[in-house]
């Protein structure tokens, strides 16, 4: 609760100007990338405000196609290996991929000694043929590696603030401007950054 409330106040110090007329560009700068360079009218500030937008729709974007991924499994799943009720849990997904059967399973799991790993009889499945157990497992691969890209855009979003935090302080330490200009041209673009002193 008290870090709660710390952290509010931060948030709310840094959008209400000091007497210099910049309150804690830094700390703007971790809430929303480029408002500490906004703070110092900075044209960097553009950049990592276009960056902060493509992120986040990029995160988006892989997250709702994952989803849809994510329903095209199920019904995969229910016409080719007859699942009627499943449980919300990734284990059960993998299992059903690698096991042609909710039986041959069962037997490895009393082979290797886990039989809390069983399923109970709710979940069981069988596959109708070794092509779409192939197909799914293709399918279930292509699910996980959207959701992993997805954890992508989060790292980008944390060096994203990483990288306007160092800016700002940057930027206040040598009281220069730095500024970006994109243009594109025939067959790609052409990308200006520039310091002034």
């Amino acid at each position: 609760m008290k870090k709660r409330t710390i952290i509010g106040l931060l948030l709310l110090l840094a959008l209400f100007p000091a007497r210099g007329g910049t309150a804690f560009p830094v700390l703007k700068s971790l809430v929303l990338p480029g408002w500490g360079e906004y703070s110092y009218r900075s044209e960097s500030a553009y950049i990592f405000w276009s960056s902060e937008a493509a992120l986040w729709i990029g995160f988006a974007a892989l997250r709702y196609s994952a989803h849809t991924q994510n329903n095209d499994i199920q019904t995969f799943s229910t016409l080719h290996a007859g699942i009627g009720i499943y449980p919300q849990s990734n284990q059960y997904w993998a299992d059903l991929g690698n096991y042609s059967s909710y039986l041959r399973h069962r037997e490895r799991m009393l082979e290797n000694r886990t039989p809390e790993k069983i399923w109970t009889e709710d979940y069981r499945w069988e596959w109708d043929s070794e092509s779409a157990r192939e197909i799914y497992r293709s399918l279930y691969r292509k699910k996980e590696l959207t959701l992993l890209s997805s954890e992508f855009m989060i790292t980008g979003l944390i060096v994203n603030r990483i990288a306007s935090m160092i800016n700002v302080r940057y930027l206040k330490q040598k009281d220069l401007q730095v500024s970006a200009f994109a243009l594109p041209v025939a067959g790609g673009g052409v990308l200006q950054f520039g310091l002034n002193f």
